[in-house]
């Protein structure tokens, strides 16, 4: 069977709009979507169907305001210090979460660790995710930084790096050091700062702390 590109453009769109409503993110399932209604109304467009024109264009205009309006949108981001780690709330929450979490950092073990602090992340009041880490020599160690589906963006932990690296400079912790478990949180620590750490154990990756402008005595 051969393929003309016309066809390629019909199920490249049917493909995208399917995808889209597999996103767990609003932001990524819009974006996903809008490229399939684009696809589908260049399709129609190409093949004469006016009606499936109009109706995909519509589609792509309804994901371009809503996209518009999100990143406009202003979140109120706060944050929650637990002073135990047998906080029923938080015990709760990782049971609920447990098989997500595995996903990406399957060691977690809350038990084993000792001192752990741990800190929730509000939007909007909501819980967005969580981190745990523990310090020691003169570096601090993330153990966990989940976030959950709805909030998987920057936002959440540009936000927890915004309040806790210059409390870490001022403590003289200047390192912060986390480990990709699962093979699928590198990106991420990547793209809010941290490198891959050469020669060491295999997915440690490590942040800068008093090199970065998060801490106000970075140059």
């Amino acid at each position: 069977m051969t393929w003309n590109l016309v066809e390629v453009i019909g199920y490249a769109g049917s493909v995208l709009v399917a995808l889209s409503l597999m996103m767990n993110s609003l932001v990524r399932l819009r974006w996903i979507n809008l490229a399939g209604a684009l696809f589908f109304a260049v399709y129609g467009l190409l093949v004469g169907a006016y009606p499936v024109l109009v109706v995909n264009g519509f589609i792509v205009l309804v994901n371009v305001w809503y996209l518009v309006r999100m990143a406009r949108a202003r979140e109120y981001f706060t944050q929650v210090k637990l002073a135990y780690a047998d906080n029923a709330y938080l015990l709760e929450f990782l049971d609920f979460h447990y098989k997500d979490i595995g996903r990406f950092f399957p060691d977690f073990d809350l038990a084993a660790l000792k001192d752990p602090h741990i800190v929730f992340i509000l939007r909007n009041m909501n819980p967005a995710g969580v981190v745990v880490y523990t310090q020691a020599d003169g570096a601090a160690h993330i153990h966990l930084d989940y976030a959950l589906p709805p909030y998987r963006d920057l936002r959440t932990g540009r936000f927890f790096l915004d309040q806790w690296v210059p409390r870490w400079c001022e403590e003289g912790i200047c390192r912060l050091t986390c480990r990709d478990q699962a093979g699928q949180h590198g990106s991420y620590l990547q793209k809010l700062g941290f490198q891959a750490v050469e020669g060491g154990d295999p997915g440690i990756f490590e942040f800068r702390a008093c090199e970065s402008s998060y801490c106000k005595n970075a140059e």
